[in-house]
């Protein structure tokens, strides 16, 4: 499956052949919505179009449930298997707060912008120190 023909109803798809960027689109992810299906779509990014460095644009959403963050710890998981690396960057306060809560703020490697997220998907695979944290 071409990165082109990928559509996802929670989060647009960029970025080239290093580094894939998931930029949401909602403000909110709650269990009202098919997080079975974002997961899914996460999964995706890895499994069908071989995605193994992956950056999480947060920056549209406010709050989301445990059952999401579950998702990213999944898509985390999934690419650390795979030898591959995910950040997450532009998290709004409401949402680092409960990142920070629940103790994943230094688990999902957050970074203030794209740029610094993508540096430290690279510099991981090089095995170079951790630049975003």
């Amino acid at each position: 499956m071409l990165t082109d023909d990928f559509e996802s109803r929670y989060f647009d798809i960029d970025g080239d052949q290093d580094v894939v960027v998931a930029r949401f689109v909602t403000k909110r992810l709650t269990d009202e919505d098919n997080i079975e299906q974002l997961g899914h779509e996460l999964v995706a990014l890895v499994d069908k179009l071989q995605h193994r460095h992956v950056v999480l644009d947060v920056n549209s959403l406010d709050y989301v449930t445990s059952s999401v963050i579950g998702k990213w710890i999944t898509l985390h998981r999934r690419l650390d298997r795979a030898g591959g690396r995910m950040a997450m960057c532009r998290v709004r306060d409401s949402l680092a707060d409960i990142l920070g809560t629940a103790k994943l703020l230094q688990y999902f490697n957050v970074a203030d912008d794209f740029d610094a997220a993508r540096e430290s998907c690279l510099a991981a695979r090089s095995g170079e120190a951790d630049a975003a944290c």
